[in-house]
C-alpha cells in the first residue's frame, strides 16, 4: 500500500515539474511587457519594470 502512495506522490511530482518546465521554455514574451515576459515581482509590481 506505502509503494503504491509513494508511486502516485511520485507521478504528481514529475507532472507538476514537467508542466512549469515546459511552460518556462514555451512562454512568449509580449512586446508590450517591459519585463520580457516575467510572471510577476514587486519590480514589476511597484514600477511598471521601468529598468535603465
Amino acid at each position: 500500500m506505502q509503494d503504491i502512495i509513494v508511486l502516485i506522490v511520485g507521478i504528481i511530482v514529475f507532472g507538476y515539474v514537467g508542466w512549469k518546465i515546459y511552460k518556462l521554455i514555451t512562454r512568449k514574451p509580449s512586446a508590450a511587457d517591459k519585463c520580457g515576459g516575467c510572471t510577476g515581482c514587486a519590480l514589476k509590481e511597484k514600477t511598471d519594470c521601468t529598468i535603465k
